[in-house]
């Protein structure tokens, strides 16, 4: 059995073994819909948290990512970072059973899938956080996006939150 700081050194794993220069959180989503507030708000507790030259927060409450934008700030990305490791954060919908689930996936993040504009994959790891079920329609998942509880996105987001930064203290930067 693994110790809580192994978890937490392991989650970034991947950038303190291939010589990244630098990591990037793409916290994606926006403050108008309650449902896909979950990356801004994780965002927002991030740039107030950590102080690092390479570590670096783009998204947060007021300054969203989203379906408007995400091109642009991929290229700000290309541009000023040489070999940046990114972490997508977004909401995302499923299946009952994963509801108020939080899941690391080693992949890059399909942005807008459940909305059916899947505009873009981006990241090296991406932080999906279950905010609702997914209807497997796009009107029917807005409304879904727009009924989520509030208090779930926070919890979520705090959770989310908390696991990278702990994560980020355990790399010593």
């Amino acid at each position: 059995m693994s110790n809580n700081n192994d978890v937490y050194a392991n989650f970034l794993y991947e950038f303190n073994n291939f010589n990244y220069s630098n990591i990037i959180f793409l916290c994606i989503g926006t403050t108008k819909l309650i449902g896909d507030s979950y990356g801004p708000i994780i965002g927002e507790i991030l740039k107030n948290n950590i102080k690092h030259p390479k570590v670096t927060v783009i998204g947060n409450i007021k300054e969203n990512v989203n379906a408007n934008n995400i091109e642009y700030k991929i290229n700000y990305i290309r541009n000023k970072f040489k070999n940046p490791y990114i972490i997508s954060i977004d909401s995302a919908l499923s299946n009952k059973f994963l509801l108020g689930k939080v899941y690391l996936v080693n992949n890059t993040l399909n942005v807008g899938k459940a909305l059916d504009k899947g505009l873009i994959k981006v990241g090296n790891l991406s932080i999906k956080g279950i905010v609702g079920i997914n209807q497997k329609d796009a009107i029917k998942n807005f409304e879904v996006l727009k009924k989520v509880k509030r208090e779930m996105i926070y919890d979520l987001s705090k959770t989310t939150s908390n696991f990278i930064l702990k994560s980020i203290k355990s790399l010593n930067l």
